[in-house]
């Protein structure tokens, strides 16, 4: 009888140790499989937000490369010679046989020789040349 119950109480031993292996390797599964699906979701995000951001730089590069040949047109008009025989023209430095180059100066300056004089409170120098012009 002491034999029988040493054999029923292994049984019991060995048949709970079996049930705490099984629950701790469900628990352990269980644990993996929800980790590996906060993960799968996080890769989701990411490869959402990576699609957009793909999206947004289509984009730029499309108005970059509109830019670029807006800017391409314009650097061609300016080195032609008509463009460039005109920004001459127009600083004065460029004139044709017979003709004259016409600067005109502002009033101010042919009024005061090219140099304007101006009073300020904080430069007593400027005191004595205000009052004496005016």
């Amino acid at each position: 009888m002491i034999a029988k119950l040493s054999r029923l109480r292994k049984k019991r031993e060995s048949s709970q140790a079996k049930r705490v292996f099984v629950f701790i390797a469900f628990l352990t599964v269980g644990l993996l499989a929800v980790l590996l699906l906060f993960y799968n979701i996080n890769l989701y995000q990411r490869r959402g937000n990576l699609a957009e951001q793909t999206q947004q730089l289509k984009e730029k590069i499309g108005e970059l490369a509109e830019e670029s040949r807006e800017l391409q047109e314009e650097a061609a008009v300016q080195e032609t010679l008509a463009y460039q025989e005109r920004i001459l023209r127009e600083q004065g430095l460029f004139q044709k046989p017979g003709e004259e180059v016409v600067t005109i100066l502002p009033a101010e300056e042919l009024l005061a020789g090219g140099e304007k004089k101006e009073w300020t409170w904080w430069n007593p120098f400027t005191w004595v040349e205000w009052v004496k012009d005016n």
